[in-house]
């Protein structure tokens, strides 16, 4: 029966194209190699892991100076014939593996497979003070409790942020602003639009000279093309009085329209982004305004097929 480590020679075998290894990738030339150390003991060694080098590999960069590639720890696995060389950058661990010789067998199902690089093997515990995995050191050796994280040190005050000991913020108070009333128009918008969005014929029937076709696009928008009879009010110039001056109640019916109901007309009617469509915000201010009688052209049709009527400089 053949022991898996037959002899020095094969260990310095193995373990000679590691410098070579750490030159290519880091494109410098090694200034020393690791010597292998055996474990302690006489006679045959038992199959296991087995820890060779620990210690500081350095190379030299492209002018000829010693620069350090941190703590190396090598592992040779006599039950495969794999070396593992372990380079310690902080607290993270890469792994390279030098691979096992064609005369060793194949691994079992008992040997792991560890993905390449990776920050610890399964099942590892934590590091020992000098960086490395005691559950791939001889078992002799006891593992250490890890040491304690860095505090982090803490950010610069802003002038925008509170004190971190003050407590919850405080609300900044605006009597203009309700989000709260916000969420409830859009909230109750949406349960109206659930009944109020029409097709092109019943558009067009609700479109008496009663109801008011509201368009809440850009001016430059609504010069280029729009339903015929609407009138214009961009959206960032809604108020209570401008609403009162084109709406004769809140009892009046508002048909609303927006860029995403007309394609094949960019420019008159440049497309939204479907969550960001002008119509919802339109519905939901309406409705936060209390006009409620609101209805919807809920289709995308053609400029140039439609039947509801349009007119302006781009009309067809």
């Amino acid at each position: 029966m053949r022991h898996p480590i037959s002899s020095t020679f094969v260990l310095a075998a193995i373990l000679a194209p590691i410098a070579g290894a750490v030159a290519q990738e880091t494109n410098r030339a090694p200034v020393h190699a690791p010597q292998p150390m055996m474990p302690p003991g006489p006679g045959p060694q038992q199959p296991g892991r087995y820890t060779l080098v620990d210690r500081e590999i350095s190379v030299l960069d492209s002018e000829g100076k010693p620069m350090s590639l941190g703590t190396m720890t090598l592992l040779f696995d006599s039950a495969t014939g794999e070396v593992s060389y372990l380079v310690r950058e902080g607290h993270a661990l890469a792994w390279r593996v030098i691979p096992r010789p064609p005369h060793h067998h194949q691994p079992g199902p008992s040997v792991p497979a560890w993905t390449q690089p990776h920050f610890a093997p399964p099942g590892s515990a934590p590091f020992l003070p000098d960086g490395r995995p005691p559950s791939l050191l001889p078992p002799s050796l006891p593992a250490a409790p890890p040491p304690p994280l860095p505090m982090p040190t803490p950010a610069s005050p802003s002038p925008f942020t509170q004190d971190p000991g003050a407590g919850p913020p405080a609300a900044i108070a605006n009597p203009l602003v309700d989000t709260a009333g916000f969420r409830d128009s859009v909230a109750e918008a949406d349960r109206l639009r659930a009944e109020r969005r029409v097709g092109e014929a019943a558009f067009q029937t609700l479109a008496t000279r009663e109801s008011v076709i509201l368009d809440c696009r850009s001016r430059e928008s609504f010069a280029r093309l729009h339903v015929r009879g609407a009138v214009n009010l961009p959206f960032p110039d809604i108020t209570a009085e401008e609403l009162a001056r084109l709406i004769p109640s809140p009892d009046t019916r508002v048909l609303i329209y927006c860029n995403n109901n007309f394609a094949a007309a960019p420019t008159a009617f440049p497309e939204k982004v479907a969550r960001a469509a002008l119509n919802h915000h339109a519905f939901a201010t309406l409705v936060a305004y209390g006009y409620r009688n609101v209805f919807e052209l809920a289709p995308l049709v053609d400029v140039a097929a439609t039947e509801i009527p349009l007119e302006g400089d781009d009309a067809p």
